[in-house]
């Protein structure tokens, strides 16, 4: 597991989530509170769920009068950016326990079709985070020995 991971507040803006997935170079952020309870996650792929609601703006924007088009210009400036992470992170999110096995993991991301598990020590705390990269690297090595 990765123990250095990249967290974002329910608070938090998009826009500084993308900064910090650009920054990082991560894909996935798991989405904490002020305890490092993880309460959700936030993915690409729920930015990409965002960007469908947007694609529907642009083509009104297309279609409208000058009014309306100022209206819907400050309404994509406004969901594309400041928007909350809590609006588009999943709120579901799939864990494994800290003292957990590599199986047990990967059977957790199988079952559940993910590509992130979030890892928690025994009081719910956000201690790393396992993606399937970490899992085929860990196979690589192994089948090297």
């Amino acid at each position: 597991m990765n123990r250095d991971v990249v967290t974002i507040n329910a608070a938090g803006t998009i826009h500084e989530a993308l900064i910090l997935m650009e920054e990082n170079r991560v894909s996935t952020l798991p989405v904490v509170d002020n305890d490092d309870h993880c309460v959700g996650i936030l993915s690409t792929s729920d930015l990409v769920d965002m960007t469908r609601d947007v694609d529907d703006d642009v083509y009104e924007l297309d279609h409208a009068d000058p009014a309306s088009q100022r209206f819907l210009v400050e309404k994509l400036i406004h969901s594309m950016g400041s928007e909350s992470v809590q609006s588009f992170m999943s709120e579901s999110v799939s864990t494994v326990d800290a003292k957990a096995t590599i199986i047990k993991a990967v059977r957790r991301m199988l079952k559940d079709q993910i590509h992130h598990l979030p890892v928690l020590d025994e009081n719910g705390r956000l201690v790393g985070i396992v993606s399937t990269m970490d899992i085929l690297g860990e196979f690589a090595d192994a089948s090297t020995e």
